[in-house]
């Protein structure tokens, strides 16, 4: 009897380890205050003091890379002192939230994507919903396609890659 409820307990435990269900969110707006790359924003919401935000599911090119200056310039041009509203589900390593940042009802995230200043950031793409795995990877290919921003180049160099 004593087996048959561990082996309950241990069944009970991987199930919930592997649970599919989407993370909770925390939603809030602000404004944006500050541009740091283009995948690093700070957010101000009104009496309060300023959010670190990492836009998730993207990896824009580091500052010091071809296309970093472009990236932050960019975002900047779509968001720096205007409204937002940010849906984050976690906090990175380096203590940000990871969120998808709207403007004006409109995908920051993806519109980074879309003018090729930005990676579909593939090895987080299990954190995303379905949609949006494929609007990012459409969006991605298209910017290939038709050779925007960073993809202008025939070998851009992914982040990760300049990073390690």
């Amino acid at each position: 009897m004593i087996r048959f409820w561990l082996f309950c307990l241990v069944l009970l435990s991987c199930l919930a380890a592997c649970s599919t269900r989407a993370p909770d969110l925390s939603t809030f707006s602000g404004i944006a205050t500050r541009v740091h790359d283009g995948d690093s924003i700070h957010v101000t919401p009104e009496g309060q003091g300023r959010i670190v935000i990492r836009l998730a599911g993207i990896d824009a090119p580091e500052r010091q890379q071809r296309y970093g200056s472009d990236a932050r310039d960019h975002l900047a041009s779509m968001i720096l002192n205007q409204p937002v509203e940010v849906h984050c589900y976690k906090k990175d390593r380096y203590k940000r939230q990871l969120c998808i940042v709207f403007h004006d009802n409109t995908d920051i995230n993806l519109a980074m994507v879309s003018a090729g200043l930005a990676w579909h950031y593939k090895k987080f793409q299990n954190e995303q919903t379905s949609t949006q795995r494929r609007q990012y990877s459409a969006a991605e290919q298209k910017a290939r396609t038709e050779q925007r921003g960073l993809w202008h180049d025939t070998t851009p160099i992914a982040p990760w890659d300049y990073r390690s």
